[in-house]
């Protein structure tokens, strides 16, 4: 009995290392790694560039709504761009009415700046928002900045910036001044 099941035993092995083989080596045709043509068919992959929701374009994305010093200054600091997850009430909004989520982390550590940016906003109705989620407008660090409740494990306070037409949430104040003025 042991000569017919080892026989069977290396033949059922062997079709499984022939097929995850194969499996291995047909990621490697570039026509199967070319993009998907439909959104639905697409899998989720890391990635290390700042994303933007499945919005509408809005005049802005992760790499130019900060000005380009900004920019210089994350990566001298090691920052490194993330998949946004905006948690803040005001942010999650931004992004669902449209706008653009981003995200820069100092790896192993607990440094980031967090910002929602959108284009084309009601101000009337953002200035009722901020002052029902408990913003304040305070017009510093930046024009038009409204500071946000202190964040309960850090204490900094989220800023936004509402002015000429355009909303942008950010983490911490000291971020506010790297934002790009509205053109």
């Amino acid at each position: 009995m042991t000569r017919t099941l080892a026989p069977r035993v290396l033949a059922a092995s062997a079709a499984l290392a022939l097929s995850l083989g194969l499996a291995a080596c047909a990621g490697d045709d570039p026509a199967e790694t070319a993009a998907p043509t439909t959104p639905a068919a697409a899998s989720p992959e890391p990635t290390t560039e700042p994303t933007t929701t499945e919005q509408p374009a809005i005049g802005a994305s992760c790499e130019d709504v900060l000005a380009p010093d900004a920019y210089a200054k994350l990566e001298a600091d090691g920052l490194e761009t993330r998949n946004p997850d905006p948690i803040d009430p005001v942010a999650q909004r931004i992004v669902e009415d449209g706008g653009i989520a981003c995200a820069w982390v100092k790896p192993q550590t607990d440094i980031m700046l967090a910002l929602a940016h959108a284009t084309g906003v009601d101000e009337g109705g953002w200035t009722t928002a901020l002052a029902e989620a408990g913003y304040a407008q305070a017009d510093g660090p930046v024009a038009g900045a409204w500071t946000g409740p202190a964040e309960p494990g850090s204490g900094v306070s989220p800023i936004v910036v509402l002015a000429d037409g355009t909303i942008t949430w950010v983490s911490a104040p000291d971020f506010a001044q790297w934002v790009r003025p509205a053109s």
